[in-house]
């Protein structure tokens, strides 16, 4: 994934009340990549922020799932914040994943993505959908030509 954007991945597990997820993001210079499990109703919490993002500037918004601090022996760390950048309503989405594994098996990062409140907004109507568990791939792009829902296979 070399273009801006991110993409979900739905696999089978425990539903309708837990999901297991396949994260990746990129900011065209930083990627990164997170399996992790959550509870469903999270996706439609995240989505229902993030589609009337933002409510007032400055504005805020954090997911988070895990911990980033290995001494609480999660098994991995993932957050989605969506902030304000400036007093013109300029807004980014700070992607945080970290698989809390010891040498040689860590892997983190941490970037950003520029986005306008459109762009986000739309990622948030994408989520919501993707939440009604009837899709196996989410892909929102920043610019929203490549935006899709796909289907169960």
């Amino acid at each position: 994934m070399n273009a801006v954007g991110i993409q979900l991945k739905r696999y089978p597990y425990e539903e309708p009340y837990h999901l297991h997820l396949v994260f990746s993001a990129s900011n065209g210079l930083f990627e990164g990549h997170l399996e992790f499990f959550c509870n469903a109703t999270g996706i439609k919490e995240l989505g229902t922020a993030l589609h009337s993002f933002p409510n007032k500037i400055p504005d805020a918004y954090s997911y988070e799932i895990g911990s980033a601090q290995k001494e609480n022996n999660s098994a991995y760390y993932f957050a989605l914040h969506a902030y304000t950048t400036d007093m013109s309503g300029r807004c980014a989405l700070q992607i945080v994943v970290d698989n809390n594994q010891d040498k040689p098996d860590e892997g983190a990062c941490r970037f950003s993505i520029k986005a306008e409140p459109s762009a986000i907004n739309r990622l948030g109507k994408l989520l919501l959908t993707f939440s009604e568990m009837k899709h196996q791939t989410l892909n929102w792009s920043l610019s929203g030509e490549n935006d899709c829902l796909i289907e169960n296979e």
